[in-house]
Order: C-alpha cells, then sequence, then structure tokens
C-alpha cells in the first residue's frame, strides 16, 4: 500500500500554468521573487520515507520541478530510501541531508534518533510565516514533540475512513454504511454481508491494524511519555482492541484453520477489497484509493463514532517537513518549505488527492479534482468535523506498535484474549525499550 504522500499526477506540469515565484508571505499566497535569479547556485538534498520505492523522477514530478521552477537557483537532489529503509547506512557513509519528509510516524526514529532536529521558530518569524493557517493540532504535535519549538510544517494530511464496495452491499441488498454511524450500526451492516456466496467467502469490515491503532478515537496513548512504560491496558485502548475483535470474530476461519497473516496486513486487505472483491467495507488512509482500478464500484463513508465519545473523527496523521540541523542552506530550505505549504502548492496536490493540512475550506473542495475515479465520491467523509486529539508520541512508539499489531494477530485468529495479549506485548514492549536505552 503507497503511503501518505502518494501523487497520482504531476504536480510541476500544473505548477507551470501558475507562473509566479514564491517570497515569504504569512498569507501562503505566491508573490514575485525578483531576486531568485541572483541567487549563487546551490543544491539541496531531500529525503523522504513516505514512498520506498520512489525514484528520482518520481520526486521530481511531485516536488522537485516545481521548486525549481519557483527557485531557479535551487537544484534539488534526492537521496531513495535504501533497501533496508534504514537512514543509519546513508548516515555512515557521510550522506548530507538539507531538507527531510517524515510522517509524523516516523518523526521520531529518523529525525530524532538521528539528531537531525532543527528549531525552525527563528526562521518561522524572520519568514513572517502564520502558523495559524495550518490545522491547529498539526502544529500543537511539533510543539510537543520540540519541547515548545517547532521542527518542521505540516505538509500533508489523512486520517482513516470507511471505503466501501457497492456491488457487495447491492448483491445482497444491505444498506450502504453512510457518515454519522456508530461502531454498532457498522457492525451489523458487517454482519449482514459476511457471508458465503456460491462458494466465495465475503467479509463485512476489515481495517489495517497499524493505522487502525495508531489514529484510535480515544486518544490513547502506547507509552505513558512522563515514565516511558507501556500503557497498551489503557482502559480505553482495550475498549479498542475490543471493538476491533468483534469484527474479527465474524470472518469464518477457511477450512477450520486460524485466519493467516493477510487478514491483519494492509497490502493483502486491499487486494482484498479491490482485487478479490470479497471485502465489503475496509478501514484505511483515504488515499489508498488513489490504487484502486477505474471499475471498482466503491465509495467513501466517514469513519464510525463510539457512543460514549459522540460524533467526530479519529486522530490525524499528518506528513510534516523538516530542514535538518546539518544543513548549510537553512535560509533557502525555508523559503522551500514555505513555497511547498503555500496556498498554491497546496491547492495543486489537493487535486491529486493528496489532503491539505492546511484549514483553508476552499482547497479542501478542490480535493482530488484532477481524478477521474473520484467523480461523485463522497469525499466530504475523509474531512471529520472534528479529529481526536493527538496522542503523546515517544522515542519508542515505532517499537510499541510493532509488538502491538503482534497482540492484535492473536487476538483476532483466536489465539489469545485481549488480557493476555496486551499482558504479554506489554512485557516484551517493556524490554525492547530497556534494550534501545544503551543505543540513545
Amino acid at each position: 500500500m503507497k503511503s501518505w504522500i502518494r501523487m497520482s499526477t504531476t504536480i510541476a506540469v500544473a505548477a507551470s500554468l501558475s507562473g509566479s515565484l514564491l517570497t515569504g508571505c504569512s498569507s501562503g499566497k505566491p508573490q514575485e521573487a525578483a531576486q531568485s535569479g541572483q541567487k549563487q547556485p546551490i543544491e539541496l538534498v531531500f529525503y523522504q520515507t513516505g514512498n520506498a520505492d520512489w525514484k528520482e523522477e518520481d520526486f521530481m514530478k511531485n516536488y522537485g520541478d516545481y521548486i525549481k521552477q519557483k527557485f531557479p537557483h535551487i537544484t534539488p537532489k534526492f537521496v531513495p530510501v535504501p533497501a533496508s529503509k534504514s537512514m543509519e547506512g546513508l548516515i555512515s557513509g557521510g550522506q548530507q541531508f538539507d531538507i527531510l519528509i517524515f510522517s509524523i510516524g516516523h518523526t521520531h526514529l529518523n529525525l530524532l534518533r538521528n539528531d537531525f532536529q532543527f528549531d525552525l521558530t527563528d526562521l518561522i518569524k524572520k519568514k513572517n510565516i502564520d502558523l495559524n493557517r495550518f490545522e491547529p493540532f498539526t502544529i500543537q504535535q511539533q510543539k510537543e514533540i520540540a519541547g515548545g519549538g517547532i521542527y518542521g510544517l505540516p505538509l500533508s494530511n489523512t486520517s482513516p475512513v470507511i471505503m466501501y464496495n457497492k456491488d457487495i452491499f447491492d448483491k445482497f441488498g444491505v444498506p450502504y454504511p453512510k457518515d454519522g454511524m456508530t461502531w454498532d450500526e457498522i457492525y451489523n451492516l458487517s454482519k449482514q454481508v459476511t457471508r458465503n456466496d456460491n462458494g466465495t467467502q465475503y467479509y463485512g469490515f476489515l481495517a489495517s491494524p497499524e493505522h487502525f491503532l495508531k489514529t484510535n478515537q480515544f486518544s490513547a496513548p502506547f507509552i505513558d511519555p512522563k515514565t516511558l512504560k507501556p500503557a497498551f491496558d489503557n482502559p480505553k485502548m482495550m475498549t479498542f482492541l475490543d471493538n476491533l475483535k468483534r469484527f474479527y470474530q465474524l470472518i469464518p476461519p477457511p477450512d477450520g484453520k486460524p485466519l493467516p497473516g493477510g487478514f491483519f496486513a494492509s497490502t493483502a486487505q486491499s487486494n482484498m477489497f479491490a482485487k478479490d472483491r470479497t471485502l465489503a467495507m475496509w478501514s484505511h488512509f483515504s488515499n489508498a484509493a488513489l490504487n484502486f482500478p477505474e471499475d471498482l464500484n466503491w465509495d467513501y463513508a466517514a469513519m464510525p463514532h463510539f457512543k460514549e465519545l459522540g460524533p467526530g473523527g479519529p486522530q490525524a496523521y499528518p506528513g510534516y517537513i523538516y530542514i535538518s540541523k546539518t544543513s548549510k542552506y537553512k535560509d533557502d530550505a525555508m523559503d522551500v518549505l514555505q513555497a511547498l505549504t503555500s496556498d498554491e502548492y497546496q491547492t495543486l496536490r489537493s487535486k491529486t488527492g493528496v489532503e491539505t493540512a492546511l484549514k483553508n475550506p476552499t482547497i479542501k473542495k478542490t480535493f482530488a479534482q484532477d481524478l477521474p475515479k473520484y467523480k461523485g465520491k463522497n469525499v466530504n467523509a475523509i474531512f471529520p468535523q472534528t479529529y481526536a486529539a493527538p496522542a503523546p508520541l515517544t522515542e519508542y512508539n515505532d517499537l510499541a506498535w510493532k509488538r502491538l499489531n503482534a497482540a492484535v494477530g492473536d487476538i483476532g485468529r483466536g489465539n489469545k484474549d485481549i488480557v493476555t495479549a496486551v499482558r504479554e506485548a506489554s512485557e516484551l514492549l517493556a524490554k525492547d525499550i530497556e534494550a534501545e536505552k544503551p543505543k540513545k
């Protein structure tokens, strides 16, 4: 499954129609930059973890060409993600980075752990950047991570949504899911479409566990940020896991055997939904739909809510753009950050199916306008009226996600009850954290 920054069309082509060059401006509107051509030529090195399969031409189509047009003196250089998917090998080889693009989930793992963080506060003031343009929670997350400072600007946003196969619901005469439903209502729909028809098994609902848990609507943490102790047994997290478990209990074990790993992996779930077309409802980030075939008869529905919480969305999962503290060209890099978070670029990006992190409702209304497959789709479902508050993050959250994902597999297969699975996962995570501390 492609990640949170995948685009389906070329930003640079659309950008060439705008014709304007950017300078610092608080509104995010492009202005003329008469000095750009007079500046000394420089090279800015980019690295991002969002699309491990990206080549240089992918980067240039989606970012680099736009940057070159706006800043002729800048040559963007893209460093692909290594086969190991780890930055450490690049760093040990002496690779320099200027601008880094990470999701919130990769920020601790790649930015802080490798000591690349740089506080942008002074540059934000110098460039007169208005942080009020961004969704408040995206800035809140950065300030929490940076202890009141800010390491990165929000580049994109996403959150889970329900995608459903209309043909399956039509086949069994079951009404489609709709915005504003509760989890109990979605569960009842799932029961009605989980059935075997002429030897083909249809499944009601699955969610990518990793993304589902990271954005849980209770804002339950994985690790206590003060004690750095596992927090899997938080009552809110236990409620969330119990809700997920009941959907797996509806699924008939194939040939009487435990469910295979594919039922807990986003790539396999995507195939069930978009290729095999045996999954009626699938919850993942909204941009998962970018890879759906054109003939798939699908639509969006907003994530359901828990009765005790009332209407409201899940947590968001923003993507951020950072300046490495090792960069020699921080001022120029900040110009690039401002350009990529401008109204102009964010509008172009939104039209290609990438959610903006800006509050601007006009930009949100342009979502996926350039993509025929989205015509007539309920795109409003991907923008909750309210997002759940961001759960606190720590430098060990990547370890926590792995352990809890494994626990979900045990719970979903019926191998372990929730209490046992969570207790064992917590014990293993505590050992993981202790083993990781000496490396800091």
